[in-house]
């Protein structure tokens, strides 16, 4: 009987330490945590370099010659002592070109928002005074050192220059203020052409823009591919000076012309000039589709060819016609005389009238 009693016990115990230790088990292993919500964007690791919003490329220019800098929006001024007559070459790509003649022996230049720029020296005078400098763009390289180009931009670029000075520009989309220099040469790709005060001569050309000279002398020689052309109080400031107009596709007006020999042609567009026929000058007018008109004072004397298909001629002036040729529906030509015909006068339009009038009834 004790024997069964201590049996039992014993299998009692080990039933007993067994629940015990299945119980302590189940206890250890704790029960799975909810996952954190994931963040609307990835968070970056630790020590993982973080990668920048870069800004969109605005569109850089396009067609331009190698080596041309369209400026780094800086505004720089540099000035340089010369010689009085110094010549000086730049070439701008884009934006507003000013230049004004002072009583300095100094070529002071401004360009704002844009290219970093310098003077470059190629030839003194006998005192050793620079007399023939360019300017041109300054780029610093990605290891440190420094570069040059031909050409500099900005929207805003200004020179004072010497009033004995002459000036070579070149540009591509440049509106061009000159004033009161020595000798003038511009040429654009495209822009206005505004020139004045020039002593020694003008040369002025435009693929796309308006050419206007005032109050200039010596030899002037003008161009326009698409814009109109105006000259005012201008004149030889040597013997033998002549004056140059023609534009495809645009208008001359020419006021106070003071040469011996003018050659003005447009392709496309009227011819108006009022003045005075130098004696012993020789004056051609021409145009393909247009009208030429002529104020002239009452002294005038010239001999005058006029040619012309679809239009008319007339004059307010007395003329001696010396031959005629005004058959319908074939080009017509009239050879006469205004005076003594002591300048040559020929007048040319394809499409077009011709008049000539007295000076105040034009």
């Amino acid at each position: 009987m004790s024997i069964r009693t201590s049996t039992t016990h014993l299998l009692i115990a080990v039933v007993v330490s067994l629940l015990i230790t299945a119980t302590a088990t189940v206890a250890q292993v704790p029960p799975p945590s909810p996952k954190p919500a994931q963040p609307a964007y990835p968070k970056p690791k630790e020590n993982e370099p973080k990668e920048k919003e870069k800004p969109p490329k605005s569109p850089g220019p396009v067609g331009l010659p190698p080596n041309i800098q369209m400026g780094e929006g800086t505004t720089t001024e540099r000035s340089l002592a010369v010689d009085t007559k110094v010549n000086i070459q730049m070439c701008v790509t884009q934006g507003s070109l000013k230049i004004n003649g002072w009583k300095r022996n100094e070529v002071r230049a401004f360009v704002g928002e844009g290219s970093k720029f310098g003077f470059r020296v190629l030839q003194k005078s006998v005192k050793g005074e620079p007399a023939l400098i360019s300017i041109v763009a300054v780029k610093k390289l990605p290891g440190g050192g420094m570069t040059t180009a031909e050409c500099i931009a900005g929207q805003e670029v200004e020179l004072d220059v010497p009033e004995n000075a002459a000036v070579t520009i070149k540009g591509r989309e440049t509106e061009t203020t000159v004033d009161t220099v020595r000798k003038v040469l511009v040429e654009n790709g495209g822009g206005d052409i505004s020139i004045r005060n020039v002593a020694q001569g003008v040369r002025a050309t435009t693929y796309q823009g308006n050419v206007t000279v005032e109050n200039s002398q010596g030899m002037l020689v003008l161009n326009s591919g698409s814009g109109n052309i105006v000259a005012y109080e201008v004149g030889p400031a040597d013997v033998g000076d002549t004056f140059k107009a023609k534009t495809n596709s645009g208008s001359i007006s020419l006021q106070k012309v003071e040469y011996l020999l003018a050659d003005v042609n447009s392709i496309s567009g009227s011819i108006v000039f009022t003045g005075e026929l130098l004696s012993g000058g020789s004056y051609m007018f021409g145009t393909t589709n247009g009208a030429i008109r002529l104020a002239l004072p009452s002294k005038t004397s010239c001999r005058i060819t006029a040619t012309y298909g679809y239009g008319s001629f007339n004059a307010e002036f007395p003329m001696k016609t010396l031959t005629e040729d005004v058959r319908p529906g074939s080009v017509k030509t009239i050879n006469a005389l205004i005076g003594d015909g002591d300048a040559t006068l020929r007048l040319t339009t394809s499409n077009g009238s011709i008049l000539i009038k007295r000076i105040g009834s034009l």
